[in-house]
């Protein structure tokens, strides 16, 4: 395991155990079992490794997200693919579980709170075109408080998730939750939330072409026994100082990243880059 995945596994167990606050970069170092040095060679502060924690669980769980509601799967199976997909994630990687659904200190840095809050619009979203599209049948106006609905219960049956011993059954409550969220869809009449929140609910984290590239240079640093990503990665870099690939083949590059687990983030940003380009 590379040193600045395993800086980064360690620290969020160390979160879990103790909190964000309580667990000192000694602590993470010595469960590491490498030098202060070693430590901040990959990461300036305890904060910008919460970034890293977030941008890779957030976009893994965004990737994931993106296939089980695209345009070919049936949509009367939608809200429960989204469901089952983000409480399975927080089922498997409890850590993150316990760190993203406790931790308060997302809600009192500033910098910490915005990316979360990127990433809550970015599921917003996708929610959004759920309801649009399995709920077709529903009063328009009542798209967005359902998006709220499906939110609610989500993270309400979610804190199940954080209990030692209770035991869920992860397709029974997903089911539970559809009921309840197309009784709601059927019934409900007042609406509350209005269009405007939708101007919030488009807005994705986007980075520079020199953050990109400050990026890949990191992630080259990290990869170095995978030929087929390490020059994948260069051709990308190159492209952002001198773009002269054809989107074919800039797809193509991205496809070889994306198998790589470090690289998912970078994938995911790059795409977004070329498509504020345009």
């Amino acid at each position: 395991m590379v040193k600045r995945q395993l800086i980064m596994e360690k620290s969020l167990e160390l979160f879990a155990e103790n909190g964000f606050e309580s667990t000192s970069v000694q602590q993470i170092t010595e469960r590491c079992g490498i030098s202060k040095g070693a430590f901040y060679l990959y990461f300036k502060s305890k904060e910008e490794l919460i970034h890293s924690l977030i941008d890779q669980f957030m976009t893994g769980i965004l990737k994931e997200l993106e296939q089980v509601v695209s345009d070919d799967q049936p949509k009367d199976e939608l809200l429960y693919n989204f469901i089952y997909t983000s409480l399975g994630e927080l089922q498997q990687q409890s850590n993150y579980a316990k760190f993203f659904l406790t931790e308060q200190v997302l809600t009192f840095n500033k910098d910490l709170f915005q990316r979360m809050q990127n990433y809550m619009n970015m599921f917003n979203s996708i929610i959004f075109s759920i309801v649009k599209r399995q709920f077709d049948q529903a009063n328009p106006n009542m798209y967005l408080d359902i998006v709220f609905t499906i939110n609610g219960l989500i993270k309400s049956y979610s804190e199940l998730l954080l209990i030692g011993n209770y035991k869920v059954d992860l397709n029974l409550l997903c089911r539970s939750i559809v009921e309840k969220v197309t009784l709601i869809a059927e019934q409900a009449t007042i609406q509350f939330v209005t269009p405007d929140y939708l101007s919030h609910i488009n807005q994705t984290p986007t980075y520079s072409k020199e953050q990109l590239s400050e990026l890949i240079t990191t992630i080259q640093q990290e990869i170095q026994d995978d030929e087929l990503v390490g020059e994948s990665l260069q051709l990308l870099k190159e492209h952002l100082h001198e773009p002269k690939l054809s989107s074919v083949l800039i797809e193509g590059l991205l496809k070889n990243i994306k198998e790589n687990e470090q690289c998912k983030w970078c994938a995911y940003l790059y795409k977004k880059y070329l498509h504020k380009e345009k």
